[in-house]
């Protein structure tokens, strides 16, 4: 594995054609319908992918400052309305969603089912037209950022952003052990955007510097999770650029090892929706 280092000084490869969006849904085993938006440079071949897991209270929508600059580079983009959020309210037909308060929201949607769901996801998403599955990042925020941690072992990506990884108290006793134990399993590189001030956030990052690959950003003050995007879009979109495409051609680098589960290509699975949308 090389080591993280961002190739700041290069110069990114920006696109000129208007990506493909298409709206889509996906049905979870506990009932709820989860909302994202798949969005792929319409340009010839398969695409890397970032899938997108937003923090509490938000929406897919936060990230659009860092798919915008995704979508440019070349890389396909999956931002997710998390269950409980956005248009992923909808459980067995009855509308199920988040809160002020965080604690009572998680129990009340699951939150320790995102993990799951990003596990869904990540499998629907490899089997899309134009999609490069074995090249494929995660990035989370807060509770999404917990999240996909949690379920990189499972879904193997190449690269992994966290903004803030926070709300363990929704995952049971022991949350950060296992965090630290799925991040471990992973094997993969890693970035971390994290305030000193923000106690769990930054204790949980903490947890994670021993990792190999690791690269820690911590800030004074107290930012979480979208709060970073504004002044460092920029860098996110230039580590998954770097590590997803190669910098100098913008082609997919070569996968050194298949992963042993990498679904094969195949039609979308007849239960998820697909309603494309002009860019």
């Amino acid at each position: 594995m090389r080591r993280l280092t961002l190739l700041l000084s290069l110069p990114s490869l920006i696109l000129t054609a208007q990506p493909v969006t298409t709206q889509m849904t996906l049905p979870t085993p506990d009932g709820f319908t989860l909302s994202g938006t798949l969005t792929v440079p319409d340009t010839k071949g398969k695409h890397p992918v970032v899938i997108l897991a937003h923090q509490f209270r938000s929406d897919r929508n936060g990230w659009s400052p860092l798919t915008e600059k995704l979508n440019e580079r070349g890389l396909a983009t999956l931002a997710l309305d998390l269950r409980g959020h956005g248009q992923s309210v909808d459980q067995l037909g009855t509308t199920v969603a988040v809160t002020s308060d965080f604690l009572p929201s998680a129990h009340l949607v699951g939150f320790d089912k995102i993990p799951d769901d990003l596990v869904l996801a990540a499998n629907w998403v490899r089997k899309q037209k134009g999609i490069d599955g074995r090249h494929l990042g995660l990035a989370g925020a807060s509770v999404g950022g917990f999240s996909v941690l949690l379920a990189a072992p499972r879904i193997k990506p190449s690269v992994i952003l966290v903004l803030s990884p926070a709300g363990m108290e929704a995952f049971g006793p022991d949350a950060r052990t296992h965090m630290v134990s799925a991040a471990t399993k992973a094997h993969t590189l890693l970035m971390a955007f994290v305030s000193s001030g923000d106690k769990e956030a930054a204790d949980n990052v903490e947890a994670l510097r021993p990792l190999f690959g690791t690269n820690i950003r911590t800030f004074d003050g107290n930012r979480h999770g979208f709060d970073f995007l504004p002044e460092s879009s920029d860098t996110m979109a230039v580590f998954f650029g770097e590590y997803l495409m190669h910098p100098h051609t913008g082609k997919a680098a070569p996968a050194a090892k298949p992963a042993p589960q990498e679904p094969a290509a195949a039609p979308a699975d007849p239960s998820t929706v697909l309603t494309p949308t002009n860019p």
